[in-house]
């Protein structure tokens, strides 16, 4: 599948400041005082909205997440013990 690149010339103000068409911001889902990420590659600068979750993520504790590798560890030596492959 050929990929269409849509092209735009913006100036680059003073402190490194560029205003992205509305256009893209709207195709691309960039979103009025969202988040956005900015990297480099070959040469290039790469600019993509960060998705932020709607809802609330738990976090884990040290112990807990100790707890649970070694609840993990355990449970893998039995499965290789009954014959499964791993």
């Amino acid at each position: 599948m050929q990929q269409i690149i849509q092209e735009e010339f913006v100036r680059i103000l003073p402190k490194g400041l560029i205003t992205i068409p509305k256009y893209l911001r709207v195709k691309l889902g960039f979103e009025d005082s969202s988040l956005a990420r900015i990297s480099s590659e070959k040469g290039r600068l790469i600019i993509e909205p960060v998705r932020m979750l709607t809802y609330p993520v738990r976090s884990y504790s040290e112990v807990e997440i100790k707890e649970f590798l070694e609840e993990d560890k355990k449970e893998t030596k039995e499965l290789k013990k009954a014959g499964y492959k791993l």
